[in-house]
This record gives C-alpha cells, structure tokens and sequence, in this order.
C-alpha cells in the first residue's frame, strides 16, 4: 500500500509591519492608516455643505458676485442694457466702515480684562500690563498686499466686510521673518470657503486647507522645537516634492512629446490642516484634539501631535453675523437683501430696454422698390436719402412700427423695490448710531428703521463681540505671551522691564490663566446713542409744557445733565473742563470785582467816604495770587 506523501509545513512568513516615525513598536505608519481617515472627514463636510435645501458654498459664491457687480449676461442681445447698479457693495462697504468706527470711537479702548483671581477689579498692575502687551501685539496683527504691518481696525473693517458676504474667518498665528526681527502676533483673514467644519455640531474635527509654494515649503521644513527635532515629517515631505516634480514632467512629456528638466521655480502645494480626534473605523481613538497635515491630499507631513498652543484651543476662528440653531455655517448678513438687490438690478435693466424699445421704434421696408437696394446695407439713421423706382409712394416703400410703451405701474414697483434697498440703508446708519442721517431721510422714516434696526443691530454687534472679537483677544495675548522673546524692545517698553521679566518667569502659567476679555465697544455706542436720542426726544417733550419743564428744573442736576450728555455723545468733557488754577483765578478776579463794586457803591452814597477791602481780604487775595504767580 503506497503511502500518502506528507503535506509540507507551510510557514507564513509574518509581514513586518512599518514604524511609526516617533519610534512607537505598536503604530502603524500614518500614512497608511490616519491619512484615509482625515481624508474620510473632508469629504463629508464638503458633501454636506454644498448639498441640502440651502448649500453655502452656492449661497457665498452669489453673495460675492453681487458684491463684485457680477451678472449674467450672456443671454442678452447686443442692444439690451446691461447695466450693473452698485447698491450691495455700497451697503457692505458703509456697514464695515460704520462698525470699524463704532469700534475704535470709544476712548478707553474697545475691551475690558477680568481676572476672576484678582478680588479687586478696578486695582491690578497685572491686568493693565496684559492689555498694554495685548494692544502691542494688535498694532501690528495684519498686514497688507506688500507686507507692511497694519492694526486691528484695519483686519476688523476686512473681517466685517467678509462678514457680510460669509462668515468672519481669521487664524491667529505667531509669525517670524526678515521683517519682523522678534516675531509678531499675526491675525490672518481665511477665506471661508477653504474651511469645513464638523456639519454634526459636534467639533470633531476642523479642515483648513493652505496654498503655498514649494519653496516656502521646504523653509517649513527646516523648523525645529526647543529640542532640536524637526517639527515636520521630513520624509513624507520629501516624498510629497519628488510625487509633484514627477507628475510635472509627465504631464509636459505628455503634451510635448519631449522631456523638460527645467521646472518652473514657483509650483503651489496644497495642505490640508486638521484639527481633530483621529478615530479609525472600530472606533479607537487614535489622537485627540491632535494637529495633522496632509499634503496634497496624499501625504501626512506633520502629526498627529498634540495642541501646539499652550492655550489648548483652536487658532482659527470663526463667526457667521447671524447665527441659525443647529447650523454650523450661520447665514451671512446681505443673505436676504441680495436676492432684492438681484431683482432690483434686472428690474432696472428691463426698465432702460423699456426707454428704448419706446423710444426709438423699428421698421418695415421693401428693398425692390429702391434704384439700388444697397441703399439699406448701412440701416438707417437721420438725413438719410433713398432712390426710389419711378412712381413708387414713399409710404409705400417705409413703415413704422410701435414695439410699445412703458407702463407707468414698473417704474412704481421699481421704486418700491429701491426703497426696500434704501431701508436696509437706513438701518445701518440709524442704528449704529449715526442719528444724523442725510437730508432725504425724513423723520418719519428715521423713526421706522429705527425701530426695525435696533434690535437687529444689537444682535449683530454682540454677536461680533462674543463669538469673535472675545476669542481673537484671546488668542492674541496667549499666543504673544507664549512666544515673545526676551529681548523684544516693544513689549518690554509697553509692560514694563521690571514686570515683563517677572511674567516671563511664569508666562506658561500666565498663559493658562482664566483671564477673560470681554470687546464691548459696539453695543456700548450703539446704547449711549440711543439713550442720547431717548434723552434729546425727552426735552422736547419738556419744552413743550412749562409746568412740567419747571418741575424738571426742581429736581435735575445741572452739572450732572451736562456730564450725562457728554458721556453719551462719546466726548471727554475734560479736554474743555476749567482747570483747578483757571477755576482759582476766576474766583479771585470775582472777589475782587465785588470788593469793587462795594467801594464803588459806599463812594455813591452820601455821607460815606470809599471803603478799601479790609486787612484780612487783601492778605487773603495777596496769598491766592501768589499761589497762581499773578499780581494781585
């Protein structure tokens, strides 16, 4: 019986599995595993805003087409109008520069610091250190199209303006270069569109995707921790150039048929910058709140890696003008007045091609009946001359036709629609205070937009306040503190040298700190100037009746009315106060016109001879003139 031939052991040689660039034995490569994961992300919160009943992403791209006066065309034959009416970027350009003013109009500033560890608010040298550093770090925060360094106002009537058409998006950053000797706090304005947020309203995670250059690329790689280790995966960035080099040369190859070595010395890269929790498919969480980078969407050249920020918080930040429950989007301000600003535009157009067609009206001709029928290659136009056959009638040979007339009832819905505009117009000026509106305005519709502005002007202003100036102060102090150095000439001069070397000592734990800023500066002019108007309103009413004007008289402060009304109208009463010496003087030459007018009055009567002021009064009028050094 033959025996049966005896199966071969097989071995399955064990795979090795890749390492992890931290040098952990248990962790599989990143690029393998997180890499689909963050990827996984993007792709559902870009699904998921530019889907739905109401998409962003189609909703922010007409916003700024109305604001650029961009407007389909095409359809339009070469004789209709064509016509682009500048009401939206007017409106969006008055509404940042109203709120710009509103911001830097108040005199002590637009924050206000509270230390929940000092019991006593109105006395810390630490607080006042923290705002004096924060305001340094503020006057140089932006920067223009040459990289000349700009304020916050300057950044704000920027994020305002884009506010208005999306969302306010700004990155607060620390920033070092040949320009700025010891690194700068930088506000940087995001576009919007380039961020996706979780659409769960959950925060499990934040996009933000950069364009820079490969050069600037490579100078990324070069940055190191305090440890001396390179803060970037330089392998993946290295793979990441040859991949893009690669596909350059082929797809030159593919046009030209030929090889090209020569590349051109300026090539975008695109980085995807992520803020999240790294969970994989099972639901173990890799990393939380970790910072990852993809490049091109292929390559994780940095983390995942803890907060970078002693902070712990995210740097970007984000704040639509008008918040909507349960979206993380929001809705931009011209959201609704655009689309009546639209219609107001190709109302308009229709109305100009209405002129025309009645105004100017076509006509019907018989070309055989001409000696030459040439003669109407050229149309027609006035003093024109044509030949005609023998016997042929001119009214023959030419008729006129009526295309129509324009009905008085468009002009008056274009007038209605323009209004609607002009009301949106008066809400911004009326109610951010600017109660001295234009002379077209009456006082009827001043009273109107006053009573529909407020309330959602006041809700646009703390809404500005809490969701974005608050967080970016924050982040500014925080940030600047964590990274300032200890030669910086301006912050040392700005805190103080004593105390700017005491808080470096204990900057980390500064930074932690559960210091709050609280941007009041809007809705604090926007309430002194409605109190001023209720104010004004009050002592019309007053005037209008003695009796009631007698009993305000009775028990009104005179001094403190003045001092209220300054207050209000936002102007510091002390620029025009008398001083404590001028106030001496004219007491003084008071004194002495009425020791005057005594001796004048003892000359006039008979009998009496001109008393002199006694002792006493001269020695004291001797001593308060040599006290202001005048002659008494």
């Amino acid at each position: 019986m033959a025996r049966r031939p005896r199966k071969k052991k097989v071995t399955q040689r064990r795979q090795e599995v890749p390492q992890h660039p931290k040098g952990d034995p248990h962790s599989v490569d990143p690029s393998y595993e997180i890499v689909p994961i963050l990827e996984g992300y993007l792709q559902e919160a870009q699904t998921a805003r530019q889907t739905g009943l109401n998409p962003r992403d189609a909703k922010w791209e007409e916003n700024l087409h109305l604001y650029w006066n961009r407007h389909d065309h095409s359809r339009k034959a070469a004789w209709q109008a064509k016509e682009s009416m500048p009401e939206v970027p007017t409106f969006v350009d008055r509404f940042a520069a109203a709120l710009k003013e509103a911001l830097v109009a108040s005199q002590h500033g637009f924050y206000t610091i509270h230390d929940p560890a000092v019991e006593d608010d109105n006395f810390s040298g630490f607080k006042d250190a923290v705002k004096r550093a924060t305001d340094a770090w503020l006057s140089t925060c932006g920067y223009n199209q040459l990289g000349h360094p700009l304020s916050f106002a300057a950044v704000f009537e920027e994020q305002v303006k884009l506010g208005a058409m999306t969302a306010m998006s700004a990155v607060v950053t620390w920033k070092e270069d040949d320009r700025y000797k010891y690194g700068r706090v930088c506000v940087e304005t995001q576009d919007p569109r380039r961020v996706w947020l979780d659409p769960t309203f959950r925060s499990l995670y934040r996009v933000r995707r950069i364009e820079l250059d490969k050069h600037e690329l490579w100078k990324m790689a070069r940055q190191v921790d305090k440890k001396g280790r390179p803060i970037w995966n330089l392998d993946g960035i290295a793979a990441m150039i040859r991949h893009i080099e690669e596909e350059d040369e082929r797809r030159k190859e593919e046009m030209s048929g030929h090889g090209h070595e020569q590349t051109s010395t300026r090539q975008p890269v695109i980085l995807d910058e992520y803020y999240c929790d790294v969970i994989d498919s099972r639901g173990n969480v890799i990393a939380e709140r970790a910072l990852c980078v993809v490049g091109n969407r292929s390559y994780l050249i940095r983390g995942p890696e803890p907060n970078p920020f002693w902070h712990g918080r995210d740097w970007y930040v984000y704040c639509p003008l008008v918040i909507t429950p349960l979206s993380v989007y929001g809705r931009s301000y011209m959201e609704d007045f655009g689309s009546v600003a639209k219609t107001f535009n190709s109302l308009t157009n229709l109305i100009l091609d209405a002129i025309h067609t009645s105004s100017l009206k076509a006509f019907a001709l018989s070309p055989s009946l001409l000696l030459n029928p040439s003669q109407v290659n050229e149309g027609l136009h006035p003093n024109k001359l044509f030949l005609l056959e023998d016997g042929v009638a001119p009214q023959d040979f030419w008729a006129a036709l009526d295309l129509g007339s324009l009905p008085a009832e468009s002009v008056q819905v274009w007038q209605a629609i323009k209004n609607e505009l002009r009301e949106a117009a008066d809400i911004n000026e009326v109610g951010l205070g600017q109660f001295a509106p234009k002379s077209r305005t009456s006082a009827t519709e001043i009273t109107t937009a006053q009573e529909s502005s407020n309330a959602l002007i006041r809700s646009v202003a703390q809404t500005i306040e809490q969701r974005f100036l608050n967080p970016i102060l924050d982040l500014v102090w925080k940030t600047g503190m964590q990274h300032v150095k200890r030669d910086d000439p301006v912050i040392r001069a700005a805190i103080g040298p004593e105390l700017f070397d005491a808080l470096l000592v204990r900057r980390k734990e500064l930074v932690q700190r559960q210091i709050t800023f609280q941007a009041q500066g809007i809705s604090l002019l926007i309430q002194k100037s409605r109190m001023l108007r209720a104010v004004l309103t009050l002592f019309q009413i007053l005037a209008q009746s003695e009796l009631l004007l007698q009993e305000f008289l009775k028990i009104a402060d005179m001094q403190k009315l003045v001092r209220l009304l300054f207050d209000l109208a936002d102007v510091d009463l002390k620029k025009i106060e008398i001083s404590q010496q001028q106030r001496m003087i004219n007491d003084m030459l008071q004194q002495f016109q009425q020791a005057g007018a005594r001796a004048e009055q003892a000359t006039a009567q008979p009998g009496q001879s001109r008393q002199e002021p006694d002792g006493g009064t001269r020695q004291q009028l001797q001593g308060i003139a040599q006290q202001l050094g005048v002659a008494a």
